[in-house]
């Protein structure tokens, strides 16, 4: 978009924020950004700031932003111009012991230089959460794409870096130096789907979908698909690592981690947490363990579209949040809410997306284009169109039932990609997308950012 054109989409926000009088105050905190949802952290909490990561579109340019909660200061540094035009090259971040900020990001095997596919870039901040200031880039080949970085503390700080590399299945690398090296661990989970399996459609495949998040001390959780929704019936496992090894929800061991590219288990030998068919397709967004100890996972269901599943393009009406909680002996599951339509026909699974709390499970924010509980279609007062919202729920009964509270209302284009930074902030803050989305590697949205003391 050119500058008049940012101009203008700008003043729409502004008019938005009038005519959505029943809305929360929030502001744009960066123009041009876009994150995908299967890299964490994409965003941090540090101190008095959020510190973010995004890519611009079209320029393809990998920044790093942080927002001051007291001052509301606002500051962006680019780690790598002209990188990659695609939501998914969005970094990785990890704040050390020492207070500064380590990001790693890969391409999205389309880098605009071909040379720069197929290898993890990462550095670290020179001065704490200052973020003008990077050290050199190091670069290392490792086939993948999507940076997970997470740090055990009772394993001597080891640092894992969960990526999608060998065999398109997810692998692990580690860094037992502040994020200076890090060699190859091996592949985490091994999926090769059996061509005969009902479950398989005709379209592509091979390659599972997790989610990973951190208890702070010893233990990683999994949540995870068997493959892509489009080309399996997707059922949602869960597992988690804790020293060295892979055990099932209720403690029971899986086997070690691998240390090689070829073995690893497969999602089968995980905990089964939700059982997919061809009507209730699954797809990860979230998993977290809060400061009490609660385990939980949000997913998204696409329902009734069987008679579809052999069909690459199509929209998809009816799609679902659900939420999964482990009560110390099973998981329970329930459907939560109404996600609306799908964000584009090509990828018929996408939906606005959701988020944990991570310091409190009973909390999460979705985005979504239908009332989350009556499923009725949110017309925007503001320009007529059919518009994804962000809503605040709350359960006090372990998932059964919830509490929802629109955060924007009535808005002039649309609110995807919620999150709920991790960290020690004093306050919750919330970061999402505005603007309009055409696919992963086309788009014009700004983030916002919205303090919620509720």
């Amino acid at each position: 978009m050119n500058s008049m054109g940012r101009i203008m989409f700008a003043l729409c926000n502004v008019f938005a924020l009038f005519v959505c009088f029943n809305a929360h105050a929030f502001e744009v905190i960066k123009e041009n950004a876009g994150w995908c949802w299967y890299q964490g952290e994409r965003a941090i909490a540090a101190g008095d700031s959020i510190i973010f990561a995004s890519v611009k579109s079209p320029e393809g340019d990998i920044d790093i932003t942080s927002w001051n909660l007291k001052t509301g200061e606002t500051k962006t540094k680019t780690l790598d111009p002209h990188f990659n035009s695609d939501d998914h090259a969005t970094p990785g971040l990890l704040q050390l012991p020492d207070g500064r900020v380590l990001a790693a990001w890969n391409s999205h095997y389309n880098a605009f230089d071909p040379a720069k596919n197929l290898h993890m870039f990462y550095t670290k901040t020179l001065n704490g959460t200052d973020i003008s200031e990077w050290e050199h880039v190091k670069s290392l080949k490792n086939g993948g794409c999507y940076n997970n970085l997470i740090m055990l503390p009772d394993e001597n700080n080891r640092i894992y870096n969960f990526t999608r590399a060998a065999g398109f299945n997810p692998n692990w690398h580690y860094s037992d130096d502040m994020g200076e090296t890090f060699p190859y661990g091996g592949r985490l989970i091994k999926w090769k789907f059996d061509p005969k399996d009902p479950k398989k459609t005709k379209l592509d495949g091979n390659r599972p979908y997790p989610k990973y998040a951190s208890n702070g001390r010893d233990k990683i959780h999994i949540a995870t698909t068997e493959d892509h929704p489009r080309a399996y019936d997707n059922s949602i496992y869960h597992a988690y690592i804790k020293g060295g090894n892979i055990y099932r929800t209720d403690g029971t061991l899986v086997g070690p981690l691998s240390k090689d590219g070829e073995n690893g288990p497969s999602p089968l030998d995980l905990t089964t947490v939700f059982e997919g068919d061809a009507d209730h397709v699954a797809w990860t967004m979230d998993v977290r363990e809060d400061k009490n100890g609660r385990l939980a996972i949000l997913f998204s269901v696409q329902e009734n579209y069987g008679y579809l599943r052999e069909t690459m393009s199509h929209q998809a009406f009816d799609l679902r949040y659900y939420y999964a909680v482990w009560d110390g002996g099973k998981w329970n599951v329930h459907n939560i809410a109404n996600a609306g339509t799908a964000l584009y026909e090509i990828e018929c699974d996408y939906t606005g997306l959701g988020s944990l709390d991570p310091n409190d499970v009973n909390r999460v924010y979705i985005s979504t284009n239908s009332d989350p509980q009556t499923g009725r279609p949110l017309v925007s007062a503001a320009d007529g169109k059919r518009r994804y919202e962000i809503f605040r729920g709350v359960t006090e009964d372990g998932g059964s039932t919830w509490a929802w509270t629109p955060i924007t209302e009535n808005s002039n284009c649309d609110n995807l990609r919620p999150i709920v930074p991790v960290g020690d902030a004093d306050k919750r803050a919330v970061i999402w997308l505005r603007g309009k989305f055409i696919d992963y590697c086309r788009y014009d949205l700004d983030a916002v950012g919205f303090i919620d003391e509720k």
